[in-house]
């Protein structure tokens, strides 16, 4: 389970994502290990991205993998931290 997947954020995330989102989660999962979310563009999630987000926490989580957030900007992170979601998902 050493592999790992990067998938890069789009610079909104919400429900408009989804579907880009998902296939990108899908195909990651295919090779398990770390997924790793770069928010590197991040500038806006809302209540839809962040049920993207604990969706697919539940997906990687049942197949021994795990998502990793990283890069992520003031905002974004301050509505991550709200959602408690630092406790489900490895923000750094």
């Amino acid at each position: 389970m050493s592999s790992s997947a990067v998938i890069r954020m789009p610079k909104r995330f919400d429900y408009s994502s989804s579907g880009e989102f998902n296939g990108a989660i899908a195909n990651a999962l295919e090779q398990s290990g770390t997924i790793t979310l770069d928010c590197i563009d991040l500038e806006y999630i809302d209540s839809a991205g962040i049920g993207l987000l604990v969706m697919s926490q539940k997906k990687a989580q049942s197949r021994n993998s795990k998502l990793v957030i990283i890069n992520l900007k003031t905002a974004p992170k301050e509505i991550l931290y709200l959602a408690n979601l630092q406790k489900i998902i490895d923000i750094h």
